[in-house]
């Protein structure tokens, strides 16, 4: 086999793997590698055919403007990679290569919107078939300053293979979950002392402020900034049930892959008298299931 018939293989195989990837970020990036069928039905069925609307609602909608351009280079340089290699394996001229590109755009979109898989949206159209062009001219200058065809195709294989590793790099560091081989592991410790009410929401959640003989005083939670802190007297008596939680939390990167949970009972003297001012002091993060309002039935103090 000759180091062109080499070289040819090694290109198919460089896109077909570049293509996996495509199809990974693009139909599949709200699911986990372990179960990618999990995405379908994930999102909104949505179809825009105005172009940029997507990009003005973004903007008034108050997104920030590096998310707006995250956005749009990266459905650009995605599909670099489509116009730098196809034409290596077709042998074809730009105009057909840009078809073929804008032809695959058009078939993740139908994809998106036939399972639910995403939002489809003409700009994604207009941006993915720039990348191809983008990708064609480089693959024109590339040809013209190579003295041959082969050290050019190798030229752009070695490019393509560079860029491409640094960028699934980057997508590894800040996005991990698009790797996760498996669920994160979740370890809880003496679930059963919660068992009987962990399951009903609780009526109230914040920060622990103080405790002041029977009275506890919890900053309730906001949803938004224009939301009122307010704080809130809770009666705690000897009847309540007094937790701790202490939670570990293992990240990879930007991904948490593991949790430990770890409950303790308190007893209502030693909580009164020895702990409450340590927990106050470091405003806690605090649940409390109340059956009245006024009564503290169940406490969990978050550490």
């Amino acid at each position: 086999m000759n180091n062109r018939k080499i070289l040819h293989f090694v290109t198919i195989g460089l896109f077909v793997t570049y293509l996996a990837v495509l199809v990974r970020i693009v139909l599949f990036k709200q699911a986990p590698l372990y179960n990618l069928l999990s995405a379908a039905g994930s999102s909104v069925r949505t179809i825009s055919f105005i172009p940029f609307k997507s990009l003005y609602d973004m903007a008034i909608s108050g997104t920030s403007i590096i998310r707006i351009i995250e956005n749009i280079l990266g459905n650009i340089a995605i599909f670099i990679p489509f116009g730098l290699l196809l034409p290596i394996i077709k042998k074809g001229r730009s105009p057909k290569v840009i078809l073929y590109g804008l032809a695959a755009s058009i078939l993740l979109e139908i994809i998106q919107y036939a399972f639910a898989l995403g939002s489809s949206d003409i700009d994604d159209l207009l941006f993915n078939t720039s990348g191809v062009m983008i990708g064609c001219f480089l693959y024109k200058i590339i040809r013209r300053k190579s003295h041959t065809d082969i050290l050019a195709d190798i030229s752009i294989v070695v490019l393509t293979t560079v860029l491409g590793t640094a960028a699934l790099g980057i997508l590894f560091i800040h996005h991990t979950e698009l790797f996760m081989l498996s669920e994160k592991k979740i370890v809880v410790e003496n679930e059963e002392l919660v068992q009987d009410f962990i399951d009903s929401p609780p009526a109230y959640a914040g920060k622990l402020v103080g405790v002041s003989g029977k009275i506890l005083t919890i900053e309730k939670n906001v949803n938004s900034a224009a939301d009122v802190r307010e704080r809130i007297d809770l009666e705690i008596t000897p009847k309540s049930g007094i937790f701790i939680c202490h939670n570990k939390t293992d990240y990879f990167f930007s991904t948490i892959t593991g949790e430990y949970v770890k409950y303790e009972q308190t007893a209502y003297a030693d909580f009164i008298n020895e702990k409450a001012d340590s927990f106050a002091s470091e405003r806690n993060n605090v649940q409390i299931w109340s059956s009245d309002g006024n009564t503290v039935d169940y406490l969990i103090i978050f550490q």
